[in-house]
């Protein structure tokens, strides 16, 4: 890894039902997946928020979410600095 940083924004609910935009500073590294960033902002900055993973590979879906306002695989997706992560939830039913 890097010295460099790079600031993503995660959403997250309460649990008075608000949604919270946190931003977090994560090392650069080169080929570094959203689901890859995630996992540094439990381990080292907020162990509260919660994601899904199994399969690391892009095969089952797990790690579904909203990047940049579209549907993502956070294991396939490269992160960038200024990402917005939501969480897959509700509102993503099949159009």
């Amino acid at each position: 890894m890097s010295d460099m940083q790079i600031t993503i924004r995660i959403r997250t609910w309460s649990d008075d039902g608000r949604r919270h935009l946190g931003e977090y500073l994560v090392p650069e590294a080169e080929g570094m997946s959203v689901l890859n960033a995630l996992e540094y902002v439990c381990e080292h900055l907020d162990s509260t928020i919660a994601y899904r993973s199994s399969c690391r590979r892009g095969v089952c879906g797990g790690c579904a979410m909203k990047i940049n306002g579209k549907r993502r695989l956070a294991c396939e997706t490269l992160i960038q600095d200024g990402m917005e992560i939501d969480p897959f939830d509700e509102e993503w039913g099949e159009r």
